[in-house]
């Protein structure tokens, strides 16, 4: 109930933000279609991480690299049966590029892991047992983030992020 009240607010305060930068943009010279799009990401990408795990809820160690959509993450699990969401965010145009490069290196002892990418509203499973992926993720104008779903997973994870 209080995540539909919460969502109500951030609305309104979006539409407050971006009436106040359009009427204060009248006259100026620019464009102010330009200017609420922009006023919109940036507003989007304060509240970007939040689908994050936090690091001290990670099994595993996290360092980010220029944002948090890229860096690496080491983890060695035991038994271990949950969800992590290690990097991503949502941007309209990602200040460091639309294309992310990752690179992951999976050792499975046992259980079951899949390595998810969520683009928007799609989910694709990048790895889900031993060995290694690399590809390109192009995260153009949709939210992107990296998810590790485990189910009694032993074993260990490298990724690489960039």
């Amino acid at each position: 109930m209080f995540g539909i009240f919460k969502m109500i607010f951030l609305g309104i305060i979006a539409l407050v933000i971006i009436l106040w930068i359009t009427i204060f943009n009248i006259g100026t010279g620019e464009n102010p279609k330009d200017k609420i799009i922009d006023t919109y990401d940036s507003f989007i990408q304060s509240f970007d991480t939040a689908g994050l795990t936090s690091n001290w809820k990670l099994k595993g160690k996290r360092k980010y690299g220029v944002d948090k959509y890229v860096g690496t993450y080491i983890a060695n699990y035991d038994n271990y049966s949950g969800e992590e969401t290690i990097f991503g965010g949502t941007a309209l145009n990602r200040k460091n590029g639309d294309h992310i490069k990752i690179k992951i290196k999976i050792e499975k002892e046992s259980g079951n892991i899949g390595v998810i990418a969520k683009l928007g509203n799609n989910e694709t499973t990048l790895i889900s047992d031993t060995g290694e992926y690399e590809d390109n993720i192009y995260a153009e104008g949709v939210s992107y983030y990296l998810t590790l779903k485990l189910d009694n997973f032993k074993g260990n994870i490298d990724i690489i992020s960039e």
